[in-house]
């Protein structure tokens, strides 16, 4: 364990954007390329002595971005490196709240604008999920639902932790798990009904949202999807999972954290195979149905 994680992960972060400043793109390259031109045609007088300084920096400017993107890659590297092994350092907690260590600094905004624009391209100044809220404050859990303070926290840090191991191309759960979930295409469905529609919803509920979504393809197969829906349900509430994508509350059907992160991943995937270059989330367009199921047999 870091003894010290705070400190250092504030200190990388802080790093991370200088050097990401740095390297923001300008128009330093076109001006550059204007007056290199100019030069060589031969410019002369006190234009010429202003345009020979100007070059000398945009030159050093381009310099310093090179290397600064050099040792941007490092310190990503470094902060999911961390990541991977994320531990805060908490005090004891209260009720549903866990604060920073007194005698450590507290996880500052830069570390989670950094970790989720690693992440998803999209900084923000904390990491929310269904069960807690991680951020400057400390992490705050939602004990709504069965379970403990110290469940909801290891479970926290788990996905935190899994997908810095999986942007690192090491061995993770949520590889693990999109493997399992492309064997069952209509448990594919299921999930992303349940994640568009954002609450609990009951098997028919599911049923009538997942026709909207393709009804020719329905149409084609009408013997057997309702019944596979059914069972693609089954399969993600049965065992298997070493965490639950979805969970049943009498009757009705929610997607976990987790899940929402498995699926995503898969989701990126079957873009991709259909031949979309963008990454697809939640609130996009869905693949329709037939596309989806080509990609979960590969």
């Amino acid at each position: 364990m870091v003894e010290k994680f705070n400190e250092k992960a504030n200190a990388l972060a802080h790093e991370y954007w200088r050097l990401k400043e740095i390297t923001a793109e300008g128009a330093g390259g076109n001006r550059l390329e204007e007056i290199e031109w100019l030069l060589e045609k031969g410019i002369g007088g006190k234009l010429k002595d202003q345009l020979d300084a100007e070059a000398k920096r945009l030159r050093k400017e381009e310099d310093d971005r090179g290397s600064a993107s050099m040792k941007l890659g490092e310190v990503e590297k470094e902060i999911l490196e961390m990541t991977a092994e994320l531990a805060p350092n908490l005090d004891l907690f209260v009720d549903d709240f866990f604060p920073y260590d007194s005698e450590h600094e507290p996880i500052s905004e830069e570390y989670f604008s950094a970790i989720t624009d690693i992440f998803f391209d999209a900084p923000s100044s904390s990491i929310q999920f269904k069960v807690a809220m991680f951020s400057k404050e400390g992490i705050k859990v939602n004990l709504d639902d069965e379970g403990s303070s110290l469940a909801v926290l290891g479970y926290v840090i788990m996905i935190i932790q899994e997908t810095a191991k999986r942007m690192l191309g090491m061995e993770n759960t949520l590889d693990k798990c999109c493997e399992l979930l492309k064997q069952n295409e209509y448990a594919f469905i299921a999930l992303g009904t349940l994640l568009k529609e954002g609450r609990r919803l009951g098997i028919t509920e599911i049923k009538e949202i997942a026709h909207r979504e393709d009804k020719e393809y329905k149409e084609l197969v009408r013997d057997v999807y309702d019944k596979e829906l059914v069972n693609g349900i089954a399969y993600l509430v049965g065992e298997g999972w070493e965490y639950s994508l979805v969970k049943e509350y009498d009757g009705k059907y929610e997607a976990t954290d987790f899940g929402e992160r498995v699926w995503k991943i898969c989701n990126a995937g079957a873009s991709e195979g259909a031949g979309k270059m963008k990454r697809t989330g939640i609130s996009s367009s869905s693949l329709n149905i037939h596309k989806i199921l080509k990609f979960l047999k590969k």
